[in-house]
């Protein structure tokens, strides 16, 4: 059995932001960007939106409501701020018992994003305090 984690590629870095209206427009603004829609995900309580570079994508994340997981992160820091990095896999439920065998304390199991694929988080305790997604590549 892989002891390790197979990462094929890095997905997106999500960016928490207060506005994502007015980010979306500083992104446009500044940089040669491709612009997504902005996605309303009710399970998440979040507005999403993608931009894309040649390379990758950042992923602007607003909390809907003050029940939002992301409230915590937008109070400490108000002007919003680097919150996660995605890597994608091509097997996430190989990918979550790995994560689990070595310990990195996966946050909940494999579920559903607002894009469809699969995902987990791995504590960012366990990946010196940086939140990583572990998300699906299909």
């Amino acid at each position: 059995m892989n002891h390790k984690i197979n990462v094929e590629n890095i997905d997106h870095v999500g960016i928490v932001v207060p506005n994502i209206e007015q980010a979306i427009r500083h992104y446009e603004k500044n940089f040669n960007i491709e612009r997504g829609e902005i996605k309303i995900s009710k399970k998440q309580k979040v507005k999403i939106s993608l931009l894309e570079f040649k390379n990758i994508k950042l992923e602007l994340i607003e909390p809907l409501d003050q029940e939002s997981p992301i409230n915590g992160f937008l109070s400490k820091n108000p002007l919003g701020g680097l919150h996660h990095l995605g890597l994608e896999v091509n097997n996430i439920d190989k990918t979550y018992d790995i994560a689990q065998n070595l310990e990195l304390n996966p946050i909940g199991k494999p579920l559903e994003g607002y894009h469809g694929k699969l995902l987990f988080f791995l504590h960012p305790k366990k990946m010196m305090n940086t939140l990583i997604e572990i998300i699906s590549k299909h």
